[in-house]
C-alpha cells in the first residue's frame, strides 16, 4: 500500500525568488537545508511500499525524513532541531500523496530511549512510595500503635503488611533489556493500514533483535497495508524485501541494492576474510566442565 507516491524538493534554480527571500529574512547559518540537496543533486523521491534512506553521519538522511513529516504535518513525539528556515523550506516543496491515514507518525530512536526511561523512572518512583510506605507501616505495626499487632506474630505481620502494600503501591512494570524494549515498543506502535516514517529504529538493537525488526516491517508492509519511510545504516533493514533504497552517500544520490551499497561490502569483504574461522566453529559446542567430586 502507498499513501506517499512522491516528493519534490525545491528546485532552487526554478525558483530565485524564494531563494532570495530565504537568504534575505535569516543569517547564513540559518538558511539549512537550502543548497545542501541541491548540492546532491536530489530533486525528487519516488516511493515504494518501503522505502530507505541510506547514509552515513550528515548525509541527510534525518532531515529528509523531517521535511517530509513537516509537509505532511505528521504526528511526533521527539523534538527536532531545525534552523529558522526548515519551516520554509518544508512549504515550498511538493508531496503528491493520497489521503494519509489518520494515525500516520513519525518514529524516532529517541521515542524508543524516552519509552525506556519512562519505564524506569515509574519504577524508581514506585519503589520509593513502596518504601515510604513499608516505614509507615512498620511504625504503626511494630512500634505497638496498632493495639491489634500487639500479640500477633512476626509471620502474620509480614503477611499483613505484604497485602497492605499490594493494595497502596502499584505493581512495577517488567523491565526489559534496551533491545527487547525497542522491539515491543514497535509492536505496540504500528498499526495497520498507517505510514510511518521511522528514523534510525535499530539503534539500541543487538542484530538479532534487528532481524525481528526487519520481519515486523516486512509483514506490516505485505499484510497489514502500511508504507514505510526508513532513514537507517542496518544491513538488516537495509535487506527488507522490496525496499527502494536512495544512497545518500552518492553524488548524484542514487538508488541502489542494499548488497552494492559500499559499506555493505566492507561486512561482505570482512566476513568473507574469516569464512574458515566461522564455518569451523560454526556447529562446535562447549565442553561442559566435569563436576566436582
Amino acid at each position: 500500500m502507498k499513501y506517499l507516491d512522491r516528493f519534490d524538493l525545491v528546485d532552487e534554480e526554478g525558483a530565485p525568488d524564494f531563494v532570495k527571500k530565504i537568504k534575505y529574512s535569516y543569517s547564513e547559518d540559518e538558511w539549512f537545508p537550502l543548497g545542501f540537496f541541491s548540492d546532491k543533486k536530489l530533486s525528487r523521491v519516488d516511493f515504494e511500499t518501503v522505502t530507505v534512506f541510506y547514509g552515513g553521519n550528515g548525509s541527510g538522511k534525518s532531515t529528509l525524513l523531517n521535511l517530509i513529516a513537516e509537509k505532511l504535518a505528521l504526528r511526533r513525539t521527539a523534538d527536532v532541531s531545525v534552523t529558522k528556515a526548515f519551516g520554509d523550506f518544508a512549504d515550498y516543496c511538493k508531496a503528491y500523496k493520497t489521503k494519509i491515514p489518520v494515525g500516520s507518525k513519525m518514529l524516532t530512536s529517541e521515542d524508543v530511549f524516552q519509552n525506556i526511561f519512562s519505564t524506569r523512572s515509574k519504577n524508581i518512583a514506585i519503589d520509593e512510595q513502596k518504601a515510604e510506605e513499608e516505614d509507615f507501616f512498620d511504625e504503626l505495626s511494630f512500634g505497638g500503635t496498632f493495639d491489634e499487632f500487639a500479640d500477633t506474630s512476626l509471620i502474620s505481620k509480614r503477611l499483613v503488611k505484604k497485602q497492605h502494600l499490594s493494595k497502596k503501591t502499584k505493581a512495577k512494570e517488567r523491565q526489559f533489556s534496551n533491545g527487547e524494549n525497542a522491539l515491543k515498543f514497535f509492536k505496540g506502535e504500528i498499526q495497520k493500514k498507517k505510514l510511518y516514517l521511522l528514523d534510525e529504529p535499530e539503534n539500541s538493537m543487538s542484530p538479532a533483535y534487528q532481524l525481528e525488526l526487519k520481519t515486523l516491517l516486512e509483514e506490516s508492509a505485505k499484510f497489514d497495508g502500511c508504507q514505510f519511510i526508513i532513514a537507517t545504516h542496518s544491513p538488516f533493514i537495509l535487506s527488507i524485501e522490496g525496499a527502494q533504497i536512495y544512497n545518500l552517500d552518492a553524488t548524484p544520490v542514487s538508488v541502489e541494492k542494499w548488497y552494492n551499497l559500499k559499506n555493505m561490502r566492507v561486512y561482505y569483504d570482512f566476513f568473507a576474510k574469516h569464512k574458515d574461522l566461522f564455518e569451523m566453529f560454526r556447529d562446535a559446542v562447549p565442553k561442559k566442565k566435569a563436576a566436582k567430586k
